[in-house]
């Protein structure tokens, strides 16, 4: 990369060699005493590898962060993921072959790719790293230490996976959604129960898969949104080109919404829509003989080559910010009336998680003051009332909001809001603990280095790891 025509966010997309491990933070400001436990963060983090640049900023090599908040201060330790994948670019000094969007000297399969980048969850306590294939990596949540990959082996024919699984939290189980290239090719969704046992829900065959980062559940139903960003079942295993490269997209196709009963794994109904292109769902919930959906929607798939680096630079182009969108599903009337929702364009929104899966008021994102530049400023958007508060700081960019309630039992939206930011003039990255009731700053806690910047995010409190 060129620093001298890098943009002034480029140190967010400059790798970060050194591992750390409990390094104290300098807080300015008071963390709220009664916020105890683990801030979890991943990314990608090195972008460089045997005097090659990786293509694409989602083949950076997994980083993960967490930042511990304790009553005695807080700390913070950083480690690359030690997937396999990672492992064979440091012994080979190359770009292995499987990558999302970038070329590798090597012919292989995209399978190979266990660079779990994308997301972290905890399930079952156990803290783990997911990518875009039927696989997870599980970490030591405590040292960031990489245990194992653990294949997805109970499942023949998957070529690709939903990074984001949902949750039931009533009834604890686990939805993940596959998309398999054979016997049939199609979409295929399992179901784990809270003492780990997996079944297959459904499977049905589709001739084309969509780019599918996220689904819904709602108490009754599973829903998938297939934007018109598909490809041949086929090509998505091959290594002919990157994973991206496969993808189509045919704004003519219009939009296919499936929905599932979750208890007998029927496709009720297949409807139409306009095209959109969601990486993110947001909420869904049953009202009635309706389901409601709600997502991140952009126009088209550009936001995908706007993260790309061109002849090794950092991305510069535009950015496009996606809108909170409703979908609304009648399922008597078998149509689907789809939506921009009021608040401002942004992406990795989040709420309440209590609200899951049934109607929500409060919405937290993470999105730009001006079309096509970089995530700059968080919000809270309240639906009842319109009334939006915002957060933002000369020369900062926030990730990806983590909402902490304040106490099981506080009204919704009433606690605190996280978010790790880089500053771009300091060259320092600092953990952001906002009100989220008045999105005002009670402390930041700062780290001795810039991190890259992220993708999601969760936290632990201490009483769920004891």
């Amino acid at each position: 990369m060129n620093s001298g025509t890098a943009p002034r966010y480029g140190i967010g997309f400059a790798s970060l060699l050194d591992e750390a491990s409990r390094v104290p933070l300098s807080v300015t400001g008071i963390v709220p005493p009664s916020l105890v436990g683990t801030m979890y963060r991943i990314g990608p983090g090195r972008f460089q590898i045997g005097g090659h640049t990786v293509g694409h900023w989602l083949d950076g090599f997994a980083l993960l962060s967490s930042v511990n908040f304790e009553l005695h201060g807080v700390t913070c330790s950083n480690r690359f993921l030690a997937s396999s994948w990672y492992r064979r670019a440091l012994t080979e000094d190359a770009v292995p072959a499987g990558c999302f969007d970038s070329q590798s000297v090597h012919r292989g399969s995209h399978l190979s790719n266990d660079n779990a980048n994308m997301n972290i969850t905890i399930w079952r306590n156990e803290l783990e790293a997911l990518g875009d294939t039927p696989q997870s990596v599980l970490i030591d949540p405590t040292t960031l230490a990489t245990i194992r990959t653990r294949p997805w082996a109970h499942l023949n024919r998957c070529c690709a996976s939903s990074p984001h699984p949902v949750f039931d939290h009533l009834t604890g189980e686990r939805f993940d959604l596959l998309l398999c290239n054979g016997d049939p090719a199609g979409y295929a969704i399992t179901v784990t129960t809270p003492e780990g046992t997996t079944r297959r829900l459904c499977a049905f065959p589709s001739l084309r898969l969509g780019y599918m980062h996220s689904f819904s559940v709602t108490p009754r139903w599973v829903v998938l949104v297939e934007g018109p960003f598909t490809a041949y079942p086929r090509a998505l295993s091959s290594s002919r080109h990157p994973y991206l490269r496969n993808y189509v997209w045919d704004a003519g196709r219009g939009s296919r919404i499936l929905v599932v009963d979750r208890r007998t794994g029927v496709l009720k109904t297949t409807l139409s829509a306009r095209p959109l292109f969601a990486l993110h769902h947001i909420n869904a919930w049953d009202d009635g003989d309706q389901v409601i959906v709600d997502l991140a929607a952009y126009a088209d798939p550009s936001i995908l080559d706007a993260l790309a680096f061109d002849d090794g630079e950092v991305p510069a182009g535009d950015f496009p910010a996606p809108l909170a969108t409703r979908l609304v599903i009648d399922l008597e009337l078998e149509r689907v009336l789809c939506s921009p929702l009021k608040c401002p364009p942004g992406e990795f929104c989040t709420l309440d998680g209590r609200f899951s899966m049934r109607p929500h008021t409060i919405l937290f994102a993470a999105g730009p003051t001006r079309t096509g530049e970089l995530i700059n400023r968080l919000y809270r958007y309240d639906f009842t009332t319109d009334r939006l508060i915002e957060w933002s700081s000369d020369n900062c960019f926030p990730g990806a909001p983590i909402f902490v309630p304040a106490a099981a039992d506080s009204q919704e939206g009433e606690g605190w809001l996280l978010t790790i930011v880089l500053d771009v003039l300091a060259k320092r990255s600092f953990v952001l603990i906002l009100d989220a009731v008045t999105m005002t700053e009670q402390a930041r806690a700062w780290f001795p280095y810039a991190l890259p910047f992220g993708l999601h995010a969760l936290f632990v409190p201490e009483e769920a790891t004891t």
